[in-house]
């Protein structure tokens, strides 16, 4: 789970149309193609936004495991001022069921006064089974930050030929 919060002075409807330019954001960026190349899609619904991100390219087909890796938002636009909250989340379907498994594991644990390594195991499967996902999370960050700052450059150059 990764926490964003970005604010720009630019109207809301340059950031809308700057994250929906996936060539030119992605233009200039480099990855790790060895495992595929990362492709965004958008869903905007009023002032939420939901951005996931899937590997193309690659040997097997990217399942994202029911949900995937996404950044779930709202924007917010105030003075002049648009901000993006939200909140990155991977395979959540998956993580709350293996949060719960984990938590009754440990009760068990605790009332029986044993030792279990099954927790340690879950832990461990998800780490190795989800590496993929997890780094998902870092591309749709950066992402939107790329955004933001090519709406900063196209924004700025048009006040300053507005102005001159």
């Amino acid at each position: 789970m990764l926490f964003v919060k970005y604010d720009i002075h630019a109207p809301i409807d340059e950031v809308r149309s700057s994250l929906s330019e996936n060539d030119k954001i992605v233009a200039d960026e480099r990855f790790d193609t060895s495992k595929g190349y990362p492709r965004i899609h958008i869903k905007e619904k009023g002032e939420k936004i939901k951005i996931g991100c899937e590997f193309c390219g690659r040997a097997r087909k990217d399942n994202a495991f029911l949900e995937g890796t996404y950044l779930l938002g709202k924007f917010f636009e105030k003075d002049g001022v648009t901000t993006l909250k939200g909140i990155i989340l991977t395979a959540p379907i998956y993580h709350s069921i293996l949060i719960l498994l984990f938590a009754f594991f440990i009760y068990k644990c605790i009332s029986l006064g044993g030792i279990s390594i099954v927790p340690i195991c879950l832990v461990i499967f998800s780490v190795f089974m989800f590496y993929d996902e997890f780094r998902k999370q870092k591309i749709i960050k950066r992402y939107v930050f790329r955004a933001f700052k090519n709406t900063f450059l196209r924004y700025s150059n048009k006040e300053k030929s507005e102005r001159g």
